[in-house]
């Protein structure tokens, strides 16, 4: 064998450079893929899933780079397969989309044996994920988050749809089997806005899933709000984990946990529309939710300020807006009735453990004020 043809057999059979994890997700599991500049890899992971390779419908969002569609697209070629690449443009989140990719899959004649790679963020893959569920009977989905905050909920909580005029209303369950996270490709700044929103989502994870997943986000929250790559390769495997066991549960109150933080947000979004930052809104809905846990007697005041200490250690502030106080409750309360006939909010028992509590309109008064009155 030539020198050149070992080099070439060296590269062939070099381990891959990315993190493997397997993630339980309802019914199944997904292949989870973290590391640094490994995008050219996931077309090889795909080949080996695949057996023998058929079609394979690149969906990517309009925002997405020609670079990192040509990477895709040339290397499933060299894998053997068959690939379309379908442009989405502006994507939104309802069920015209829904119709929209169900059409280009048909033109582009997608079946059940072949592969959709979805390149985008939250609403393209979860529009993804919505249509393999049930597209001939379900289609194996791979996902290339490319935003940070994508990349930590997409693949086991994609968003629920629009529909009826109302926002998320339309659920579902994950689909996607491979996911590909390249940190190249989603960004590392610990101070951008998508990676505090992914550190408010880590949180809200890990105070749901337990307390021993609490204290290693605890542990590493320093080295992720120093950029540490390494460090946050390690946590978003653990936070895919854990959200991936949460979402699944057979538990409905373990699933209904993940709602910890984000009425409130939610409700402080619609009044403050443009003036705070969508983590900034979860990080305050979930220190609220941690003090009506203390106020029912349900939370330590010690776990309570664990939950403030480590979202200050990664970075994630407090709202500085005014909004009124009668306001805010009305609009939690809204938010909590349009889904259910009971209000209920979760709240913290402790750490790693959220549930939903009954909620009384005095308690819920007494907290919002409070909140509103210490805004700096």
């Amino acid at each position: 064998m030539s020198d050149d043809e070992k080099s070439a057999a060296g590269e062939k059979d070099a381990p891959l450079r990315s993190a493997r994890q397997w993630v339980v997700v309802r019914g199944t599991s997904m292949d989870l893929r973290v590391g640094t500049g490994i995008l050219s890899e996931f077309p090889r992971v795909l080949r080996s899933a695949a057996g023998r390779p058929h079609a394979c419908a690149l969906v990517h969002e309009g925002g997405v780079s020609d670079d990192v569609v040509r990477v895709l697209h040339d290397n499933l070629c060299d894998q053997g397969f068959r690939v379309s690449t379908l442009s989405l443009g502006a994507v939104g989140c309802d069920l015209a989309e829904v119709e929209r990719l169900n059409v280009m899959l048909r033109d582009a004649r997608i079946t059940s044996d072949d592969i959709v790679l979805a390149v985008g963020g939250l609403k393209t893959l979860s529009v993804a994920s919505f249509v393999c569920s049930s597209w001939l009977g379900g289609t194996q989905l791979a996902e290339v988050p490319t935003d940070l905050a994508s990349a930590v909920v997409a693949a086991t909580t994609p968003r629920a749809l629009d529909s009826a005029g109302l926002e998320r209303v339309v659920s579902q369950d994950a689909t996607a089997r491979y996911t590909m996270i390249d940190l190249d490709l989603v960004g590392t700044d610990p101070k951008s806005e998508t990676a505090l929103l992914a550190f408010a989502l880590m949180v809200q994870t890990a105070m749901c899933d337990s307390d021993r997943a609490f204290g290693k986000l605890w542990d590493a929250a320093d080295d992720l709000a120093a950029g540490d790559e390494a460090a946050l390769t390690t946590q978003l495997q653990d936070t895919l984990k854990s959200r991936g066991k949460v979402s699944s549960a057979t538990s409905a109150a373990l699933r209904q946990s993940l709602e910890f933080g984000t009425t409130f947000a939610d409700a402080l979004l619609s009044l403050a529309p443009g003036e705070v930052s969508r983590a900034t809104a979860l990080a305050d809905g979930m220190r609220f939710a941690a003090r009506l846990g203390v106020a029912q007697e349900t939370l330590s005041v010690d776990d309570m300020l664990a939950v403030d200490e480590v979202l200050e250690r990664l970075g994630v502030p407090t709202a500085r807006v005014t909004v009124d106080a009668g306001e805010l409750a009305a609009r939690i309360r809204d938010a909590r009735f349009q889904r259910t006939n009971r209000f209920m909010l979760a709240v913290p028992r402790a750490l790693g453990r959220v549930r939903l509590a009954v909620m009384t309109d005095d308690l819920l008064a007494e907290h919002t004020a409070a909140w509103c009155a210490s805004r700096p």
